[in-house]
């Protein structure tokens, strides 16, 4: 995922930096001048993991090169557990490199025994005007290119971390309450949801506690914040999957960088959450 830095306050989108993907107009964090990049824990036990259930995320940035993800030796050298990978994305050129390597990554991952799972990179309001038409058609394609997210695998997820220009917070949480329901519907199982604290404190602004029926893949980096983070917001610390960092050095990966996660639980209860 392309995780830009957190920010806690709440954005309006008039004074927000503007950046496009495609032709797409994102104003998802404010204008200012970018601090220092502090690189953050490479590894679970830099972080200060013990015995925990592992996982990364991936997309086609992980394929440097256009090689292949050695899933045989991260499962090996890593204990891995589970992988999850972007299915989809609400974009044209997104979307063709997410078709291009999920279903690969995705019998390479389990061909190894290893739980997978899909994601779908939103682009809120991209694919029709219309904040509800657009959302159920962005699940619809998700929903499609995941395969349907079975039960054995993880359920799918939202990638939440664009906030197009001119929507307003109470827009943006419309849009994500239908994108999950129809997600439900399509599926018969609960979805996922991926934020950083920027997104879910303009989703908790514009009342949406009622998301915290959802699941939580929480993006929180930080090396100092050891092996439990504090988010209170919306979901009152009850997170399911932590990406705790987006440096994590892997041989068997391609890239330079992935994101590490963790499964909030033991290893009965992760399976019972993917078998749910």
């Amino acid at each position: 995922m392309t995780l830009l830095i957190s920010f806690s306050a709440v954005i309006n989108p008039v004074n927000a930096a503007t950046s496009k993907v495609g032709n797409y107009k994102s104003c998802s964090y404010p204008k200012s001048k970018p601090a220092p990049y502090k690189a953050n824990a490479k590894s679970w036990k830099a972080q200060g993991f013990g015995t925990v259930i592992r996982g990364i995320d991936i997309s086609m940035w992980q394929h440097s090169n256009n090689l292949p993800i050695d899933f045989a030796k991260l499962k090996t050298d890593q204990n891995l557990t589970f992988v999850i990978i972007k299915g989809s994305d609400g974009g044209t050129r997104g979307n063709g490199n997410a078709k291009k390597w999920f279903a690969s990554d995705r019998i390479a991952a389990k061909a190894q025994g290893l739980v997978v799972g899909a994601y779908h990179y939103a682009l809120p309001g991209n694919l029709n005007a219309n904040t509800i038409k657009d959302a159920k058609l962005q699940a619809a394609r998700a929903v499609t290119q995941a395969g349907g997210a079975k039960v054995g695998d993880l359920p799918l997820t939202l990638d939440l971390e664009e906030l197009p220009c001119g929507w307003t917070i109470n827009r943006l949480a419309r849009w994500t309450r239908a994108f999950l329901a129809e997600t439900e519907r399509l599926t018969g199982r609960t979805p996922m949801i991926y934020a950083n604290g920027t997104f879910i404190q303009r989703l908790e602004d514009a009342g949406a506690s009622d998301l915290s029926r959802y699941p939580l893949w929480l993006a929180k980096w930080g090396p100092k914040l050891g092996p439990v983070p504090v988010e209170k917001r919306i979901w009152n610390g009850k997170w399911k999957v932590w990406q705790f960092t987006a440096d994590g050095k892997l041989v068997g990966v391609p890239s330079g960088s992935t994101d590490l996660d963790v499964f909030n639980g033991t290893l009965e209860e992760f399976n019972a959450f993917a078998n749910h």
